[in-house]
């Protein structure tokens, strides 16, 4: 779907029409996709796929800035899911002729306001830290993490709270429609430290680039199953994954599991749920703080193998024990 927001004045004196093109809209893909070839693969198999097909419940809006003779001269990608929406917001750029023209804040504008109109919740981001871009994202309400370069917009008053809270949930295989709201539960700073050795997560994180690989992986046979523990209005507030430690020899099966706080009781559902079918040994990682995380595995039948004492920090600068467990054939 193809919607005109606002027509601006750049500084050069150009007029620029601001279009929010909402995929699918396969009109414009040899528009869009020629104009972000510099983001490579995944990325572009991803955006191919949203231009042609859609994402199903999840929302791909391309903020483009066009000349009057119709070059696109700047882009801004949110990705939302939800409702009210939660977002991610990337794939920022103005190609270098066209640059200190004033069409990045323009972009910007229009797409905070558009997020606000339809009660947006929150909105993600990540840049290099003290950069142009991060301070042009701060000037527009988005507050950064320490000094990781995550940026976050939080409209909702108490939104982590309300993401979070304790509520029914269920598992199942994951979908597009999770792919913001995963990033929310990534930036969580509390609970498990090791969450992914296999996509290198551990503590406060992102999961904006993550989850292309993951899709990627899954749909080339590379990950063999991902799996999310979800409410009903489609908060994810937990996920699993099995695939191999391809950086060990021999590739050893690997389970994977992180679950917000609130959530772990629920975790031996979602442990048992991805091993079900395995008939392999399968290893699992933990730490000496994530409580509850032994019971969980416990529950799909592991046991722990080794402790290697004060092997890691966590994010605060607490040493910790790397926990290993393991499940026979």
């Amino acid at each position: 779907m193809e919607t005109h927001l606002t027509d601006v004045a750049l500084k050069s004196g150009e007029a620029m029409r601001i279009m929010r093109i909402d995929a699918p809209e396969p009109a414009w893909k040899d528009r869009i996709l020629p104009f972000l070839q510099h983001k490579g693969e995944p990325w572009l198999w991803q955006m191919e796929i949203a231009l042609d097909e859609g994402l199903g419940a999840c929302a791909q809006r391309y903020y483009l800035g066009v000349l009057e003779s119709g070059e696109v001269v700047g882009n801004i990608m949110t990705t939302e899911s939800m409702e009210p929406p939660v977002g991610i917001l990337g794939h920022v750029f103005t190609p270098p002729e066209h640059r200190r023209k004033g069409i990045c804040s323009h972009l910007m504008v229009a797409l905070t306001e558009d997020f606000r109109a339809r009660d947006g919740r929150a909105m993600y981001l990540h840049t290099g830290y003290d950069s142009a871009p991060y301070h042009i994202y701060a000037a527009h309400s988005f507050v950064g993490y320490r000094d990781t370069g995550a940026m976050a917009w939080v409209l909702e008053e108490n939104f982590a709270q309300r993401q979070f809270a304790s509520r029914p949930v269920t598992v199942r295989d994951t979908q597009w429609a999770d792919w913001a709201p995963l990033e929310a539960l990534s930036e969580v700073d509390t609970g498990w430290h090791v969450r992914s050795p296999q996509l290198g997560l551990y503590g406060f994180g992102s999961f904006e680039g993550t989850y292309i690989t993951v899709r990627r992986d899954l749909h080339e046979g590379r990950l063999l199953d991902f799996r999310v523990l979800a409410t009903d209005d489609g908060a994810v507030v937990g996920y699993a994954l099995l695939g191999r430690l391809r950086r060990f020899p021999g590739e050893p099966l690997t389970l994977d599991i992180f679950v917000h706080p609130n959530f772990v009781e629920h975790a031996d559902v979602l442990a048992q749920a991805i091993i079900e079918p395995c008939c392999d040994k399968v290893l699992a990682f933990g730490d000496s703080a994530s409580v509850g995380k032994p019971e969980a595995l416990g529950a799909a039948d592991f046991g722990l193998e080794a402790t290697l004492t004060g092997l890691i920090k966590d994010g605060h600068g607490n040493t910790l024990d790397l926990t290993i467990f393991s499940r026979e054939v």
